[in-house]
């Protein structure tokens, strides 16, 4: 088993950025910017988008059998609501912080609705779209590579591999797609940060999942936190102020850790106690 699970891993390691670049590289050569990507052609469009399934495709190749750990397992309705709410307040204290503090502008210029409408229909049926995107991730990154660590780790260790990994998977994007990381941003500040993001926000993820098996949770925690910064946060923030907020900011890096921490107690139990919540 332990040698079965070690090809496995090895396996998607050297898959995924097989399945990555050349997506990376076809959306570049069409010109793929991503503050224009209506712009773009819809075969370069796909291939960007496409990538969100390159997790799961490369678990599939991986695992090669029966008995794929999926993870549709039903969890208390709670218990979603609970993996809802902590990017809810990550984001608020982010950009609560940049708005009261005067680091960032608050703005309601371009809102297709009043601002509480915008921020109930973008936490809620904004959820729809990110929920596919994380779907052809979570697959990959929480149902494979996530269970298959933590056969031999604590949850801890495994959130901390989890999250460089998901960062270093989000690399190529951020290096080679113009729109990826904001004019004026050093590239070395954007990919520190986004990686100390993606760890922080991996632990309620391994935890949920370990300790459920569901991986449920996981898709509401991942949807949740790109719906509120780019439905809610970044649309009611003029300039973006991207050094501060949006994906890879320092606020916000710093207002989901203070979540994370926050909520512990929802998501951190015991494996053993999977009905706890």
């Amino acid at each position: 088993m332990k040698t079965d699970t070690s090809l496995q891993i090895a396996t998607f390691a050297l898959v995924l950025p097989v399945l990555v670049l050349p997506a990376v590289a076809y959306a570049v050569s069409r010109g793929v910017d991503l503050d224009r990507i209506g712009e773009a052609p819809i075969p370069a469009q796909i291939a960007l988008y496409g990538q969100a399934l390159a997790p799961a495709v490369a678990a599939a190749v991986a695992f090669r059998g029966r008995g794929f750990p999926w993870g549709f397992v039903k969890v208390p309705p709670a218990m979603l609501v609970k993996a809802w709410a902590i990017p809810v307040i990550g984001a608020a204290v982010a950009y609560g912080t940049g708005w009261l503090t005067g680091l960032a502008s608050f703005t309601t210029q371009g809102l297709p609705f009043p601002p509480v409408l915008t921020v109930l229909v973008g936490l809620v049926p904004g959820l729809a779209p990110y929920l596919v995107l994380a779907l052809g991730e979570q697959l990959g990154w929480s149902s494979f590579l996530v269970t298959r660590l933590g056969e031999r780790h604590s949850a801890d260790v495994v959130a901390v591999v989890f999250g460089v990994a998901w960062a270093l998977f989000h690399v190529p994007l951020m290096l080679f797609v113009p729109g990826a990381v904001d004019p004026g941003v050093p590239m070395a500040y954007a990919v520190f940060w986004f990686t100390v993001q993606s760890v922080v926000l991996a632990f309620p993820l391994v935890w949920f999942r370990l300790r459920t098996g569901s991986i449920w949770p996981v898709l509401v925690v991942h949807a949740t936190f790109n719906a509120a910064t780019y439905f809610v946060g970044q649309a009611m923030t003029q300039p973006r102020s991207p050094w501060l907020l949006g994906e890879g900011g320092v606020l916000t890096t710093a207002g989901l850790a203070v979540a994370v921490a926050a909520t512990a107690r929802w998501w951190r139990q015991s494996r053993d106690n999977p009905a706890a919540a």
